[in-house]
């Protein structure tokens, strides 16, 4: 028998891993969306620069590195070394993100088959949901706000990940030709939108599970 206490352990921990899950999933869904690299680079004259076919062959390749342990960086062409250092760093970051998202599901996976022994095990699964989804909008909301003022935000973003301070480039380098600051604006924008739209589907999963247990304790 799951202890009251337990229980709110449980649960707390759960909202946390849900909130986790749904900013990094989202992150994947663009960083893996081709059409957001074509409508962009189109969009900020990366192609007309650099030419269609060598930017899509170097991101292709740039994202299979930056999420595969076994890709080498010696194949990335046009890269200074210290773009190459950089994008090391942020491949390792990637990984860890990967290995932290498969870990939090699974974390997640066993809470949920903890609480389910428990009589109330919808109504907990509900309150998952919902707290959950208002915890991930308020969280969203406050970056949101923060990066309002994106080219502070993104200098403060870097200095935090990138403390060794190896992120700023000169404008002829290859990495601020293929991502200037405004395809980062959007990324997160969209990155964002994605976010939200999870956490609104979960909110109404929660709300619609709630009002379910209602109707059934009247009968």
């Amino acid at each position: 028998m799951v202890k009251p206490k337990e229980q709110k352990i449980l649960i707390i921990l759960s909202i946390i891993l849900v909130v986790f899950i749904l900013f990094s999933a989202s992150f994947f869904m663009v960083l893996f969306d081709k059409s957001f690299y074509n409508k962009s680079f189109d969009k900020y004259g990366v192609y007309d620069e650099l030419g269609v076919i060598d930017v899509r062959n170097t991101i292709d390749y740039l994202i299979n590195y930056l999420t595969n342990e076994n890709t080498e960086i010696n194949e990335l062409v046009g890269f200074m070394p210290e773009e190459k250092t950089h994008l090391e760093d942020v491949k390792n970051i990637i990984i860890w993100l990967k290995a932290l998202s498969i870990a939090s599901f699974v974390l997640l996976i066993i809470f949920i088959m903890r609480l389910s022994i428990l009589k109330d095990f919808k109504p907990n699964l509900k309150r998952i949901f919902i707290y959950s989804s208002i915890s991930t909008l308020a969280v969203l909301i406050i970056i949101f706000v923060l990066s309002l003022n994106f080219p502070a935000f993104f200098d403060v973003f870097h200095k935090i990940l990138f403390p060794q301070g190896n992120y700023m480039f000169p404008a002829h380098y290859l990495l601020i030709k293929l991502f200037p600051q405004k395809l980062f604006m959007d990324f997160a924008r969209k990155m964002f939108f994605h976010t939200g739209i999870l956490s609104l589907i979960l909110l109404f999963l929660g709300s619609s599970s709630a009002l379910a247990i209602r109707n059934t304790r009247r009968n």
